[in-house]
């Protein structure tokens, strides 16, 4: 009913010379299934080789290997995708995969062994900042310093398997693999092309949807992919509008513009006035499987005193700021490995909400009230939300006598600085990639390159080197106990993170929309294929 309205509306404003490139967009393919979403920012590219956090166009445009699958209590299985099968040599070190057969691409070109080949060995370019699993493999890391034409742990086998050896023993490889980063992408179209990732006719994948259009800061369309080799979404069109303004995206939803709306990036007032009363009914909840952290940079002037980081831990009032910002929907986490993670531990030592001990930490230290000065900084593609985390925490900061300046980056800045390990302090979400310890404690702890940009020059290379080995562990429980004693160590004993908390994943969707399932870790909002249209 809306598209249908919709339609004869937008006739009368082409007739009448004024329309914009989106809602063009909208009245050429409104004769399907069309769904209208927002993100606050632009993507910089779909190539995931480029991106630490742009996922959810090439979530649904990219297939994976495997995925997950949570199932109606809670747990979770990894899945088939572009895989049907897989061995393991006795030693744990060589993975055999058996591909499906029969997949195209978007532009009709075969999907065989060598695409998995090239996905990796464009994921180890040097410009990735992606190359984390691809690393893993026997001689990628020869390849990435140009010491070796090709990876000599990868082994095309035939059109449609492929065996992979790692260059050491890793219990969560398979589930690796269902991260988007690994979404398997057409080796002839990317070799040939001038700007993948940019370009979408030269971005092509086997996923569910193709991208038809990409009008920068304005609008993302995507369509159904017909070559698709899985069962058919419901959603023909998805207009993906570009609006940094989420009073406006609040305004567009309540005008029928929007089919779903993420609340993360509405003001927790809006949400508790507006949507649990006008929509309540509209509301979708999921677990999405992250952290919201805070980092503290250990070479940073007084910030590489463990006693200032602890006096800050002690300083924020993690449950004021969830409820202040969030309505409370959530729940502190004491831990790295955020609840729901296998692994999790249920049993970490809890952050005390201690002030006053803030305080008296800082006198017997020697520190002057108002002498400890340090900068956060703010990420200006972020939501409004994450902008008042840092200005309570801020205030919170102040009542025990530290001084905390907030300092704006653009992404670019925000990214180089980070990469540079001179950003002081950070508030970031981290959003597990697959279900396993080893996403998140690598990611930031597993090698001192990785320490520099994710946790703002993490010192213990004991630590980093246990990070780096424990996925050596087959034994799942020892596996998960070293994480556990590792992420003691990190958070109370070198004070050098602050979790914060998991947030629920709230969306709110129209009359339109009859039903929508989140993706599990809330990938880049919108999981196209999630949405079930009237």
């Amino acid at each position: 009913m809306k598209k249908r309205m919709m339609n004869v509306l937008l006739a009368g404003v082409l007739a009448a010379g004024s329309i914009s490139p989106a809602m063009a967009a909208m009245a050429e393919e409104a004769d399907g299934k069309v769904l209208d979403i927002a993100l606050s920012a632009d993507i910089s590219t779909m190539d995931v080789m480029g991106t630490s956090k742009d996922y959810m166009v090439p979530m649904n445009v990219f297939d994976r290997l495997f995925d997950i699958k949570v199932n109606d209590d809670g747990s979770t299985e990894i899945v088939n995708g572009l895989a049907t099968g897989y061995t393991v040599s006795d030693d744990g070190l060589t993975y055999t995969f058996t591909l499906r057969e029969g997949v195209k691409f978007s532009n009709g070109q075969d999907f065989t062994a060598e695409d998995v080949e090239y996905t990796f060995m464009h994921l180890l370019s040097p410009e990735s900042i992606n190359a984390d699993i691809p690393l893993e493999v026997e001689g990628a890391q020869d390849y990435m310093d140009g010491k070796a034409d090709t990876v000599s742990g990868i082994k095309v086998d035939g059109d449609y398997q492929i065996s992979m050896t790692l260059a050491k023993p890793n219990a969560g490889f398979v589930s690796e693999l269902t991260s988007a980063v690994v979404g398997i992408i057409d080796k002839t179209t990317v070799e040939g092309a001038s700007n993948f990732g940019i370009d979408v006719d030269e971005t092509v994948g086997t996923g569910p949807y193709i991208v038809t259009e990409w009008v920068n800061n304005d609008h993302i369309t995507l369509a159904k992919n017909e070559n698709y080799w899985g069962e058919e979404p419901s959603v023909d069109t998805c207009v993906i509008h570009i609006i940094p303004d989420a009073s406006t995206q609040n305004l567009m939803y309540q005008n029928g513009e929007l089919d779903i709306i993420d609340l993360d990036f509405q003001d927790a007032s809006i949400v508790s006035s507006t949507y649990e009363t006008q929509y309540a009914d509209n509301i979708v909840s999921g677990k999405r499987l992250a952290l919201t952290y805070m980092n503290m940079n250990a070479k940073s002037d007084y910030l590489s005193d463990p006693v200032v980081r602890h006096a800050i831990q002690m300083a924020v009032d993690r449950q004021a700021i969830l409820d202040s910002v969030y309505g409370g929907k959530g729940h502190l986490e004491n831990s790295i490995v955020p609840e729901g993670v296998l692994g999790h531990n249920d049993n970490a030592t809890e952050i005390v909400y201690d002030p006053d001990g803030a305080k008296k930490l800082l006198e017997d230290a020697g520190y002057k009230d108002g002498e400890i000065t340090f900068e956060m900084g703010y990420d200006s593609s972020a939501s409004a939300n994450n902008q008042m985390v840092c200005q309570i925490i801020q205030q919170q900061l102040a009542a025990v006598g530290i001084n905390m300046e907030i300092k704006t980056y653009d992404q670019s800045s925000w990214l180089a600085t980070r990469k540079a390990g001179e950003m002081d302090s950070f508030v970031g979400t981290w959003t597990m990639d697959y279900n396993d310890p080893a996403n998140i404690m690598l990611t930031f702890f597993g090698s001192v390159e990785n320490t520099v940009m994710r946790s703002d020059n993490y010192q213990d290379t004991s630590v980093i080197d246990r990070v780096a080995a424990a996925p050596s562990i087959i034994d799942d429980d020892a596996r998960y106990a070293e994480y556990q004693a590792l992420e003691e160590k990190i958070i109370h004993e070198d004070y050098s993170w602050v979790p914060l908390f998991a947030l629920d994943h709230e969306f709110a969707i129209s009359d339109d929309v009859e039903s929508y399932t989140p993706h599990w870790a809330g990938y880049g909002d919108f999981f196209i294929s999630g949405v079930v249209m009237k």
